[in-house]
């Protein structure tokens, strides 16, 4: 099978909690950052049930025919900063846009990706636009249709996950994702040899894996500002047991390029690998460690916590009796220690009742990509600001390194 990158976009349908929202019940309304600037370089993001999920961040995005006034607006793509590249489903995409497929430089056809996520596979082609969000713009480009309609997908793609073109929103649980991690394009070196890359080369129908050169890729679109292209900052308020009906929080672009996204020397900063990844341990154990606002709760095992009851969800929902507190550390790249900690709730006290969007504190007793991994999703992002700065070259072994920091 070819081999696919780990990139992580995990949100959860609230039909598979028993039906239910969550929450207390209340219909609390939205709630919002105190104070959260709306400058150029910042939009607003919220969280809500639009398509029935819990936890899922969303920001609106335009999209312009490359070089014209051409536009589109498209609302609730999910905020992801466990992955790169923004990735449209067809079906949100109006055709007066009149967007052509890329073709690859190796042989002159289209020019196709898969990416596997947590919840399936995404396929289908390249394309170019001018992206449009706040006041910043990202001038030609390279975003994914995801598209199963105009070619097959290729065997080795199918079999790495459900088809999320297929599924539609339902998959992605929007219109699309923007992926805003630390990397600068999506697979970076490892998609320059055919038997690692995500890409192909598509004659008709016939599509065959092809290595890519970077400036052909997917790119984070930050990267791609004409200024505050160094980092994103996420900011949310804290969010109640029973959690709230929805939340507005800020996202911010670029780091220490405006007064509104200085990094205070309070930050707790950690030197990442490429993708984002610090070293954790967990219940004694190493394994990695992402934070993930793609993921609507926490993921980790822990044979020791108890389950929530089948008869509440298929899912492998945490259900403590009382409220527990996880505690892991974490070790940059740098070698900064970093120990975090999160309350983790009953799932079914949290989620059985009400039609609430964002809730603290749930988690799932499994492993995304295998058990070992300590996953901070959504839930953690709540009442904090998390900057993910961007690594600063394509050359990988130079440039400033890529981070997070985390401000409660």
């Amino acid at each position: 099978m070819k081999k696919l990158l780990a990139i992580l976009a995990f949100v959860l349908a609230l039909a598979g909690c028993g039906g239910g929202g969550g929450g207390d019940g209340a219909g609390r309304a939205a709630n919002q950052v105190p104070g959260a600037s709306q400058a150029a370089n910042a939009v607003t993001v919220t969280v809500d049930r639009t398509f029935g999920f819990v936890n899922a961040p969303y920001v609106t995005v335009t999209l312009c025919a490359p070089g014209t006034g051409n536009c589109a607006t498209i609302d609730h793509v999910l905020v992801d900063t466990g992955s790169a590249g923004l990735r449209i489903l067809r079906s949100a995409v109006p055709a007066s846009l009149g967007l052509v497929n890329n073709k690859d430089s190796a042989q002159g056809n289209t020019m196709a990706e898969c990416v596997e996520f947590g919840s399936g596979v995404a396929w289908g082609p390249i394309s170019t636009v001018d992206l449009k969000i706040a006041g910043e713009t990202a001038s030609s480009l390279p975003i994914q249709i995801v598209d199963d309609s105009f070619a097959s997908v290729p065997a080795d793609c199918a079999n790495a996950g459900p088809d999320m073109a297929a599924r539609g929103a339902s998959s992605f649980g929007g219109n699309g994702l923007i992926g805003l991690n630390v990397i600068r394009h999506d697979c970076e070196t490892s998609c320059q040899f055919a038997a690692a890359s995500l890409y192909y080369d598509c004659a008709g129908s016939n599509c065959t894996g092809i290595a890519v050169p970077l400036a052909e890729q997917v790119p984070n679109p930050v990267t791609k500002f004409a200024t505050d292209n160094n980092g994103v900052t996420l900011s949310f308020p804290a969010v109640g047991e029973g959690g709230q009906a929805s939340v507005s929080g800020v996202m911010t672009f670029g780091v220490n390029t405006q007064g509104n996204n200085m990094l205070p020397a309070t930050a707790q900063q950690m030197t990442t690998t490429v993708f984002g990844e610090v070293a954790t341990t967990f219940d004694g154990l190493p394994m990695p460690g992402i934070v993930d606002s793609g993921s609507g709760a926490y993921f980790f095992v822990d044979p020791s916590i108890s389950q929530c009851p089948s008869s509440f969800s298929n899912q492998p929902w945490f259900c403590p009796p009382a409220p527990e507190t996880i505690s892991a550390s974490m070790q940059s790249e740098s070698g900064v220690t970093l120990g975090i900690s999160f309350s983790l709730v009953n799932a079914v006290s949290e989620l059985g009742n009400g039609e609430n969007a964002a809730h603290a504190g749930i988690g799932q007793n499994m492993g995304v990509f295998g058990a070992g991994e300590l996953d901070l999703g959504m839930p953690y992002f709540y009442g904090k600001s998390i900057t993910l700065g961007i690594q600063g070259s394509d050359d990988l072994s130079a440039g400033t390194p890529p981070y997070f920091a985390i401000q409660s």
